[in-house]
């Protein structure tokens, strides 16, 4: 039995087993065996499904490994990588599959069953090319087999003990205690192999991922993504453990790729400590829990349950990785063509345009969850999706969506485009009064639509130079463009870049050069008896602004004076009332030059 470190109820189950077992009127206890024997073979059944589905997707993608073009080179370099990921792959399942095979062997040789494949009723079932080591007492296993991934195949409805427990639980580590098993006990290590494993399994979908991208990378660096095993061993529900693994999968900036590995990880793991439904101990182990007074068909459904999840985490992990080669793991049956341009694009611009065939079910709908707007139909293989657009400027529209294969897993893909927001606008020229003036920083803003940067440049300029002000309350950008005298007319060209770097030209435009406008006298009259100050600056009906005058001197009706204020005294040849001719010297105040300008004032 199972030694005296066991509760009082664990001893008193032991007392009534052995009281039923003498009785032998067990009808309902072999009914249970039955249903073990029964279930085991239904796991075996899955194993095999399991098993084929990976197979069939090596034996696809070996085919484009193997293909050649017209010049002799292999077809797909990329099919190459991945069929070297799978054999590897392969490698690490063999491993796991054929320990645990040894430990049911094990069970099977420590309650004196009859291993060999030619007995009368033979427990293990060989197929064509498989040798079965039976007789070692250390490591019995498969010695010669076509493939060493697919689990013995097993009979036991020809087990004759099928009741036995005691010999199963030493070898699971667990006689003495189903709290802290043995873990130097042979079974025990099924626990470790599992966990590495999970371990490693993700790694190597990682590895290949690294290694196709590095074809398509000219630098030979790839992706370089890495996968850090979070060793998790306890959860609260299958929420917490799904919260774990996203953190766990989030440096993995390929999105298909950490999908998939939180699927895998997810399903080979297990709470390691698992409380006492009866509240008699602490915490059990996970082996202990499974394992403690199960029947021998029923330890070994366990293991073969242990060995559904190895297959099972790798077939997902090789329908991935041919998924990468275009491994046929989707099913579709419509297909059509499709073009994506740019957002927006200007005129005469040169734009690039992806054009592609697209497959999709129709039986099968995508589910769609956007980051912006909402789903208003999901047919035909794809969504409809309604959002606003902002005022101007640049929306990147985000979200995911996924999509079962075809054995219902779901897979599912990160999706980013960007939309350029026209602004609404309009603009009013004057044709016949585009002008620019020579001595003077010409200010000049512009706009365009459709890319990403643009610029003037000027023909006939003396020098541009980047500015911003603001007039009338508005705030411009642009730049302040001089012109040279002697220039009759100046030509703007206005050119763009697109996001892609492309040139835009946008047109050339021709404008009229004036020269800067004189400066007047302003004053209208002064006073015979006092005199007065003469006010300068430019015509009242100058567009131009932003430019004062300082009267240096002059003289008034032949009479000199200096700075800007005539005495009574220059007046005392003009009659009252009469208009008297004034020449000035001024100084402009933004570039210091001096005009002589003629002028007249009225005295009072």
């Amino acid at each position: 039995m199972a030694g005296g470190k066991e509760t009082p109820r664990q001893k008193m189950i032991g007392m009534m087993y052995l009281v039923l077992t003498a009785l032998l009127a067990l009808n309902v206890s072999k009914s249970i065996l039955d249903a073990f024997v029964n279930i085991e073979e239904n796991i075996q059944v899955g194993n095999i499904t399991e098993h084929m589905r990976g197979n069939a997707q090596i034996a696809a993608v070996l085919e484009k490994a193997n293909e050649k073009d017209s010049t002799g080179q292999i077809a797909s370099p990329r099919a190459g990588v991945v069929y070297g990921a799978m054999e590897k792959i392969d490698k690490l399942t063999a491993e796991k599959i054929q320990f645990i095979d040894k430990l049911k062997l094990l069970i099977f040789q420590a309650i004196k069953e009859d291993l060999d494949p030619k007995a009368e009723k033979p427990i293990c079932i060989l197929e064509k090319g498989q040798v079965l080591n039976f007789s070692d007492t250390k490591k019995p296993g498969l010695t010669k087999s076509d493939d060493f991934v697919k689990p013995i195949r097993m009979n036991l409805h020809n087990v004759q003990k099928k009741d036995a427990y005691d010999e199963q639980m030493l070898i699971m580590g667990i006689n003495e205690s189903i709290e802290q098993p043995n873990k130097s006990a042979e079974g025990f290590k099924v626990w470790e192999q599992m966990l590495d494993f999970r371990a490693k399994l993700p790694g190597l979908m990682v590895d290949a991922v690294n290694e196709i991208s590095k074809l398509d990378d000219s630098t030979g660096k790839g992706k370089q993504l890495v996968f850090k095993d979070p060793k998790i061993v306890a959860f609260k529900d299958i929420v917490d453990l799904g919260k774990k693994m996203d953190g766990a999968v989030s440096s993995i900036k390929d999105p298909g790729l950490a999908y998939e590995i939180k699927k895998i990880y997810s399903g080979l793991t297990k709470n390691e400590k698992i409380p006492d439904p009866n509240g008699e101990t602490g915490p059990l182990h996970w082996i202990g829990m499974t394992f403690d007074h199960a029947p021998a068909v029923a330890a070994i459904a366990a293991l073969s349950g242990l060995q559904s999840e190895v297959l099972t985490a790798r077939a997902d992990a090789l329908s991935y990785l041919a998924s990468l080669v275009g491994g046929g793991s989707y099913s579709f049956n419509a297909v059509e063509g499709r073009a994506f341009a740019p957002p927006s694009a200007a005129a005469g611009a040169t734009v690039k345009m992806d054009v592609m065939m697209v497959a999709y079910d129709t039986e099968k709908q995508p589910i769609v969850d956007p980051d912006q707007g909402r789903v208003l139909e999901t047919k035909d293989g794809k969504a409809i999706v309604e959002f606003t657009a902002p005022s101007g400027g640049e929306m990147e529209l985000t979200g995911s969506v996924a999509i079962k294969d075809k054995n219902g897993q779901m897979k599912m893909a990160k999706y980013s485009t960007k939309l350029q927001v026209v602004t609404k606008a309009g603009s009013i020229s004057l044709p016949e009064v585009s002008v620019l003036y020579t001595d003077w920083p010409n200010k000049v803003a512009w706009s365009a639509a459709g890319v990403v940067s643009s610029d003037i440049s000027c023909s006939g300029c003396s020098s541009a130079t980047s500015a911003t002000w603001t007039t009338g309350g508005t705030q411009y950008k642009g730049k302040k463009i001089k012109v040279a005298p002697g220039r009759n007319s100046v030509t703007l060209s206005l050119s763009g870049k697109d996001a892609d770097g492309n040139s835009i030209s946008f047109g050339s435009f021709k404008y009229n050069v004036k020269g800067f406008p004189k400066p007047v006298v302003l004053t209208p009259s002064i006073s015979k008896d006092r005199g007065g100050f003469l006010n300068v600056g430019l015509p009242p009906s100058s567009p131009l602004q932003g430019v004062t005058y300082t009267v240096l001197g002059g003289d008034i009706n032949g009479s000199g004076f200096s700075g800007n204020r005539v005495t009574s005294t220059n007046l005392q040849s003009v009659k009252r009332g009469k208009t008297a001719g004034i020449y000035l010297r001024v100084k402009r105040s933004d570039n210091g030059k001096v005009y002589n300008i003629p002028g007249a004032v009225k005295v009072n």
